[in-house]
């Protein structure tokens, strides 16, 4: 039984090795093999079905035939062979029966498979050994045991780098709450928040990018930084710090030696995003200072455990903090330490939240249960998702710990919970009561958890997207006004998710007045820019605006 050699590798294909009763030949003679002409397009998934759970005996065809020589057996039809033959049992027979592995081109009896085969999907098939094995789907910063596996085989796994390794590597999240453009602080994500590594800084949105120290780019204001100590003039006072920029290294060779500077920096790329975030103008020769520094553009600032060298009173002493919210006074161009020109900026904090390093501070984060970030735990300080079982378990086995201290680590990990103010809109939102009694229900270790949820429950259904302008309809399903009336355009006045019909709405133009004001208003108090794009000003009702001033309504 030999491989077919086709144009489309990637399909189940069945091969015609002729009957199993020729008899055997003195010599070593070629087997002759059907060519199968035409790719996945011309050949449909139905045809291949068919042939493979047809018990009759190929008919000839008019095809041209391809000589193909096993380099394994001697070619013969009554010897055994792995390669041209079944994998398991050797035997060249049932070729009707006989299913090829799209990855490895190996063939297989379907009777001979670990779990017998009635009929192949329609979906590439593959063999039990080139399978994915979800144990080693791993997270980027964790690398598998591949001890007995077939993967261990593979010179990928024998790398020293970390790349691949020869597993999949899963996708690391994006934030979704705003744009990586976005200025000022993110939704849900406050002043003493940390995390282990830079990657999941990246995914909270505080600071997007997972290595380089600025957000920004030449063409618009810089967004967040992260102080490391990667430069000796920087000089860190708490509440103002002077920040050096990018470049003037040579970063070609081995990362691991210490680089010193070698050219001037130039006021481009972040750099000129760290000036155009400054209420001043730009000048690239000496600089310039803002004539009201409060006018400057916020800068999200998160200190490093690196920066704790020089600075240990300000940074934390493991992984990455976020800080709040800077502005920069002014930024100037001096010669630095190692007599090339650096540029400088002066950064000053402008934020309502206590630093972290006061008192005040420490206090905030005691009272909000911040606690670091670490993926090697179970318990996701961004989403909330956690595995509170095993980690009671595990904390139980390895510890000599009560079941109700136990119990009290968990819950205080638990601890968020929606303000009065919030909890009060969204009772007043009758429309989506099921909704938000289905999120309420369920605990959460942070805000941004919490806000997280919440955006699951409310994708469109037409765009996937953060529901905007939204109308509840009777069916509690939210769609975008715009996408609504597209729909109804389309499909008339019925639901896009339950085929529900809301005829009792009104038109398409009677939609545009059937906007939830009150779940805009919650999504405002959630995410503050919610709604920029299409809202000139907050739509809030007389009673909202009460309950919101601290008055009482009945």
């Amino acid at each position: 039984m030999a491989k077919p050699m086709t144009d489309d590798a990637d399909d189940a294909t069945v091969v015609d090795h002729g009957s199993s009763s020729s008899p055997a030949q003195n010599s070593p003679t070629p087997i002759s093999t059907p060519l199968l002409t035409g790719g996945a397009n011309e050949t449909s998934m139905a045809k291949v079905d068919a042939a493979l759970n047809s018990t009759k005996p190929a008919s000839k065809s008019s095809e041209p035939v391809l000589e193909v020589t096993c380099n394994y057996c001697d070619n013969t039809q009554n010897s055994k062979c792995n390669h041209c033959g079944c994998h398991y049992c050797g035997l060249k027979v049932d070729e009707s029966l006989t299913v090829v592995c799209y990855k490895c081109e190996l063939f297989f009896h379907k009777r001979c498979l670990p779990e017998p085969l009635a009929n192949i999907s329609e979906n590439n098939w593959s063999c039990t050994l080139c399978k994915d094995d979800p144990n080693l789907i791993v997270s980027g910063e964790k690398k598998p045991n591949l001890a007995g596996t077939q993967r261990s085989k593979m010179p990928s796994a024998k790398q020293t780098k970390q790349r691949g390794g020869g597993v999949t590597r899963v996708k690391t999240n994006t934030c979704t709450i705003v744009s990586k453009d976005h200025i000022g602080s993110i939704p849900g994500v406050h002043v003493g928040q940390s995390w282990r590594y830079r990657i999941h800084v990246s995914e909270s949105g505080i600071h997007r990018p997972p290595v380089a120290g600025i957000a920004g780019s030449a063409k618009k204001p810089a967004v967040s930084i992260v102080l490391a100590g990667g430069y000796p003039e920087d000089i860190d006072r708490g509440e103002e710090f002077v920040y050096t920029g990018s470049g003037g290294y040579d970063l070609s060779g081995n990362s691991q030696q210490r680089k010193a500077q070698s050219f001037d920096q130039e006021l481009t790329r972040q750099n000129r995003g760290l000036a155009l975030a400054c209420a001043a103008p730009i000048d690239e020769t000496v600089g310039a200072t803002a004539n009201n520094w409060k006018q400057s553009s916020p800068i999200r600032v998160c200190r490093s455990y690196k920066a704790a060298k020089k600075h240990p009173e300000y940074s934390p002493a493991e992984g990455v903090r976020y800080d709040g919210l800077y502005r920069i006074v002014k930024y100037w161009k001096e010669k630095g330490v190692c007599g090339l020109y650096v540029w400088r900026y002066l950064f000053r904090r402008d934020d309502p939240e206590p630093a972290p390093w006061t008192d005040a501070g420490k206090a905030f984060i005691e009272k909000m249960g911040f606690t670091m970030y670490d993926p090697d735990v179970d318990v996701d300080g961004r989403t909330g998702k956690s595995k509170t079982e095993s980690a009671l378990a595990s904390t139980k086995r390895t510890s000599n710990v009560s079941e109700s201290n136990c119990q009290s680590v968990v819950a205080k990990k638990y601890k968020f919970q929606p303000t009065a103010i919030l909890r009060e809109l969204v009772r007043l939102d009758t429309e989506n009561t099921r909704m938000w009694a289905s999120i309420n229900e369920k605990k959460y270790a942070t805000e941004s958890a919490y806000i997280e949820a919440t955006k699951r429950h409310l994708s469109c259904p037409i765009c996937q997207e953060l529901v905007q302008q939204p109308v509840t309809l009777p069916c509690d399903h939210n769609v975008c006004c715009s996408c609504l009336r597209r729909s109804m355009n389309a499909f008339g006045n019925i639901c896009p998710m339950c085929c529900h019909d809301f005829s009792s709405m009104g038109t398409k133009d009677d939609i545009k007045d059937k906007v939830n004001q009150n779940l805009v208003t919650i999504m405002r108090a959630l995410i503050p820019s919610y709604g920029s794009e299409w809202m000139t000003e907050p739509k809030v009702t007389t009673t909202q605006f009460a309950r919101c001033q601290g008055q009482l309504v009945d």
